[in-house]
């Protein structure tokens, strides 16, 4: 999968996602991100790790390009 493909699954399944306190533990991963003295915790490596096998398995759905922006600008009242 190229790294454009990831991001895409990864904003479609954002769009998606209602669970607050997940969306939260996401944005606290890139608040992090590039720091040097942060590290994943054990248990946010494996909810990484299950993240990208069910996106290997093909057990999360996926939308087209086009529907994902249909969503993101229906959420943003656009």
């Amino acid at each position: 999968m190229s790294t454009s493909d990831l991001k895409l699954s990864l904003m479609e399944r954002l769009l998606l996602e209602k669970d607050t306190a997940f969306l939260q533990r996401i944005k606290d991963l890139f608040d992090r991100h590039g720091r040097s003295d942060v590290d994943f915790t054990e248990e946010e490596m494996v909810e990484l790790r299950e993240l990208e096998r069910r996106q290997e398995s093909g057990e999360d759905a996926y939308v087209s390009m086009e529907e994902a922006m249909r969503m993101a600008r229906e959420a943003l009242g656009k």
